[in-house]
């Protein structure tokens, strides 16, 4: 289900532009690098989860031996192989949602790092407990995993930033009335999911995620978010 959506939405999206949350790394992964980074020293693996078409897992590359971006959409998949020369890096098709994938991801690779920007808020609340074991498990006994995602007073945000929904960036629009509305993650739930007897939630908090998007009267869209640093005790 969400590779249909989300290939729709890659072919849609880059056939004129980008997608409002491809900003560059020092926007984003070098932000969040001040909370993950001595906990991903461990391992050499970072697996990409939702790499869209590979900006992220391409700025991650210059700091470990080996990147493994993914994404639902095949069409993201195609566009990061076109533009990702590196030998260290590499993209695949995958579901966070499904233990197979994880587990023979984990076999192929091992122990890794998890860095995930903005993708526990897309899956479904059903879904969220299975890909929350899914992402523990591609971690391991070594590995740490960084999410950080869109809160759930995103939309109490575009209220009191606008005072109509027709002032919101027209990308903002379309995500909203789409098949891929944004849902929204607390900390409250990121603890539960992630704060289990093996594993531990290191770090936690607020904070926003940058895009590139502008509201009607030129201030830039940062959407509020959540992170969460985890690894096994």
């Amino acid at each position: 289900m969400y590779g249909k959506y989300w290939d729709a939405f890659y072919h849609r999206t880059y056939a004129s532009g980008k997608a409002l949350w491809d900003v560059p790394p020092e926007q984003s992964v070098l932000e969040d690098q001040r909370v993950f980074g001595s906990a991903f020293e461990g391992v050499g693996t970072v697996a990409d989860i939702g790499c869209g078409t590979g900006e992220q897992s391409r700025y991650l590359a210059r700091f470990y031996s080996k990147v493994i971006g993914i994404d639902a959409a095949p069409r993201a998949i195609e566009i990061a192989k076109q533009h990702t020369p590196a030998a260290n890096t590499l993209f695949e098709v995958g579901d966070l949602a499904s233990p197979e994938f994880a587990q023979q991801l984990h076999q192929a690779h091992g122990d890794m790092n998890v860095y995930m920007r903005g993708v526990l808020h897309q899956i479904r609340e059903a879904d969220r407990e299975q890909a929350a074991a899914n992402l523990l498990h591609l971690i391991g006994d070594k590995g740490a995993l960084y999410l950080i995602e869109v809160g759930k007073n995103i939309r109490d945000y575009f209220r009191s930033a606008t005072n109509s929904f027709h002032e919101l960036p027209d990308a903002v629009q379309e995500t909203f009335i789409s098949n891929l509305p944004p849902h929204g993650v607390d900390e409250e739930e990121i603890h539960r999911l992630f704060n289990q007897k093996q594993y531990r939630l290191n770090q936690h908090g607020t904070g926003y995620l940058n895009t590139n998007l502008l509201l009607r009267d030129g201030t830039a869209v940062k959407i509020p978010a959540v992170f969460g640093l985890i690894a096994r005790n």
